[in-house]
């Protein structure tokens, strides 16, 4: 039973806590999301990243499956049930973070134009070259990481506003991703994938210390949370 559960064959127990406990740390980052969508009426996931993260889950979670046990599996689909409310969301308040005036006024289109083109591209991804090789989406994971964590740091300076952004949030994705990449680094051997996994890492740092440092600002506008 325990093995179908968890995979101790090809994944260490160390690998299992490292992947649980960031993937739990991101359950925490979509529940404060959550909390920001219906007490500040915005999402403070960027809205392209947030195409491509319901993309990634939905096929994840109902087309591919890992080979790291059923626990994955349903922890997939919940990352994607809590994604569908953040979706959700971007459907009511996205518009917020599109800043040309054009791209706003139809930002529901745009949001399901880019849930549709990330749902193909990532699908012949994952099935020619990710789902091969790593079982577990590692690396289309790793380049929406890379994309997420660049357009978190431009979202949050553009919105120039600490009170739409949680602070646990952006710890939670930070020690999330870390989790994760001590994970890659134990499991695979592959430095364009490692070497994502460090950029990412880089990225985190980034814009954990940014928003510290606004945080601490006299001037800052709002308590976060």
């Amino acid at each position: 039973m325990l093995a179908v559960i968890l995979n101790l064959k090809d994944y260490t127990p160390f690998e299992h806590v490292c992947f649980a406990g960031g993937c739990l740390l991101w359950v925490v980052v979509y529940v404060f999301t959550i909390r920001g969508i219906r007490t500040r009426q915005f999402v403070d996931i960027p809205i392209i990243s947030g195409c491509a993260n319901i993309a990634w889950e939905f096929l994840w979670s109902w087309v591919f499956h890992t080979d790291m046990g059923e626990l994955y599996v349903w922890g997939y689909r919940a990352w994607f049930f809590l994604d569908c409310y953040i979706v959700y969301g971007f459907f009511r308040y996205g518009y917020k973070q599109i800043l040309i005036a054009p791209l706003a006024r139809h930002a529901r289109l745009v949001l399901a134009c880019g849930i549709v083109g990330w749902g193909v591209m990532l699908y012949f991804y994952i099935k020619l070259y990710d789902a091969p090789i790593s079982h577990m989406g590692a690396y289309s994971g790793y380049i929406l990481s890379i994309l997420m964590g660049m357009l978190y740091l431009t979202l949050f300076l553009s919105m120039n506003n600490l009170g739409l952004f949680s602070y646990t949030s952006v710890w939670c994705a930070g020690l999330g991703n870390l989790l994760v990449t001590l994970f890659c680094f134990s499991h695979f051997t592959d430095w364009f994938l490692l070497s994502m996994c460090a950029f990412t890492t880089l990225l985190n740092a980034a814009y954990i210390a940014i928003f510290t440092l606004q945080r601490s600002q006299p001037a800052a506008q709002l308590a976060t949370v």
